[in-house]
């Protein structure tokens, strides 16, 4: 597994964008021209949507990501969001889908930064007789506009029979790397060939 191809097709950081931008979506869509009630404490959330299901298309009316969730709320105090089971889906055209899912993502004002936590799994689907290429971390932090995501936790890469572990990640869209930070330890088991006759 070549690090650049992996972080290319496994971490495409443009698709968690789509989570900031439906937080940035949800506040403005709520914004209401009154006050909020006097008393009311600043830890409620000023609007809830249950259930959710967004599509966001290209220019030529191509779908390229569906997001699902069981709920989505928007705090007023800091105007940040709360998305519980988040799954996004990134349909990229002669390229397989990416998947990614978590128990629940923590968007900040803006969407500038993604916290995603609770067994968070990126899943590039498997084609042209490769398998699957799944990662899984227990959290990730992402900077949607600056293309990166970090953690400083386990990280667990499979395709197939191949493994790679450790522990602290770091991804960059733009360079198109990831890094695992220390005790990375791994097996390439290379797919059979197909046999010609």
């Amino acid at each position: 597994m070549r690090a650049q191809n992996m972080a290319a097709t496994l971490f495409p950081l443009l698709v968690l964008s789509g989570l900031a931008a439906l937080a940035f979506w949800l506040k403005e869509a709520i914004t209401m021209p009154f006050q909020a009630e006097e008393g009311k404490k600043l830890d409620t959330p000023d609007a809830i949507v249950e259930n959710l299901t967004l599509y966001r298309y290209d220019m030529n009316g191509t779908l390229r990501y569906r997001m699902t969730a069981s709920r989505m709320e928007h705090y007023p105090s800091d105007d940040n969001s709360l998305i519980l089971t988040p799954r996004l889906i990134h349909y990229r055209p002669k390229l397989p889908d990416v998947t990614l899912t978590a128990q629940s993502a923590f968007v900040t004002e803006k969407g500038e930064r993604v916290l995603l936590r609770d067994d968070v799994v990126l899943t590039r689907a498997a084609y042209a007789g490769r398998a699957a290429l799944v990662a899984r971390t227990p959290e990730l932090t992402v900077l949607p506009e600056e293309g990166k995501a970090f953690n400083d936790k386990p990280v667990a890469i499979t395709q197939g029979a191949t493994w790679l572990n450790g522990i602290g990640l770091l991804a960059d869209h733009d360079l198109g790397t990831f890094t695992l930070r220390r005790k990375a330890r791994g097996e390439y088991v290379q797919a059979p060939s197909a046999k010609k006759p």
